[in-house]
């Protein structure tokens, strides 16, 4: 189907749905549905429309591709061998020689279920910074695509899963580990309001977090940017991506948690 007939149709069913959700009393209205009209009717089709940058199958074969050809290897070392980490003499806790990203501490529990009190010891990460997961999105013919990366993590089942665009750190992203910058990093620091689609503060996982959170942001990217993406990321739509929530350990759960907004 030639481009130019793909997006005259999907603008023909764009303005059927403006028009069945603004008709009063039309029982196709829809509720307030978090987000304005135009972004909410961009999200449907981007769910049900079959045409996407990247096919069905292109896309299975991506993914395969990365699954298959792996660089990453992780082997388990004694603490006291991990370079640039240190066990504190006077606390206990694991810290990071720099005094940021992390650091593993003790924490003592108590937890009343009814007339009951339950208590234990366990280990907890205090990370007292926000990060950043990030998606990027945009329009192609019409359809919003959303930007996921291939990332490649040591404690990853099948080593790599589908990550946002930007997954960082504080410490990550002002480059205290002396790396690179994430790619796309710029798009999220401090994008325009008529670009963010969503952003708040989600609170991480509380049985192993420390208070910790991260912003979850959705950002509408220009045509002229993240025009080439690097080889580990790519476009998809929201249905290609709901098929692929569907298999085991494919989609990170930091994906997740930033594309649950779009509920």
């Amino acid at each position: 189907m030639a481009r130019q007939n793909i997006r005259a149709k999907i603008e023909k069913a764009r303005e059927l749905l403006i028009k069945q959700c603004l008709e009063e009393g039309s029982p196709h209205t829809i509720a307030d549905p978090g987000f304005s009209l135009e972004a909410a009717i961009d999200l449907f089709i981007s769910k049900t429309a079959k045409y996407a940058l990247h096919d069905d199958a292109s896309l299975d074969s991506w993914i395969n591709a990365k699954l298959t050809n792996t660089s990453l290897q992780a082997e388990i070392i004694p603490v006291t061998e991990i370079e640039k980490w240190h066990i504190d003499r006077e606390t206990g806790n694991i810290c990071h020689d720099s005094g940021r990203f992390f650091t593993i501490t003790g924490v003592k529990v108590r937890h009343r279920i009814g007339y009951e009190e339950l208590q234990w010891d366990q280990p907890i990460i205090d990370q007292p910074e926000t990060g950043i997961l990030g998606i990027l999105a945009k329009k192609f013919e019409g359809v919003l695509h959303f930007c996921l990366q291939a990332k490649e993590e040591p404690g990853n089942i099948n080593s790599v899963q589908l990550s946002p665009t930007v997954q960082a750190t504080f410490s990550n992203y002002t480059q205290v580990h002396g790396g690179a910058l994430p790619p796309f990093l710029e798009l999220f620091l401090e994008p325009p309001e008529e670009k963010i689609l969503f952003s708040k503060l989600q609170a991480e996982d509380g049985g192993r977090f420390l208070f910790k959170s991260n912003r979850n942001m959705i950002v509408l990217a220009d045509e002229a940017e993240a025009a080439d993406l690097p080889d580990n990321f790519i476009w998809m739509t929201l249905r290609q991506i709901d098929a692929l929530m569907r298999h085991n350990n494919l989609i990170n759960s930091c994906a997740r948690s930033v594309l649950a907004c779009l509920i």
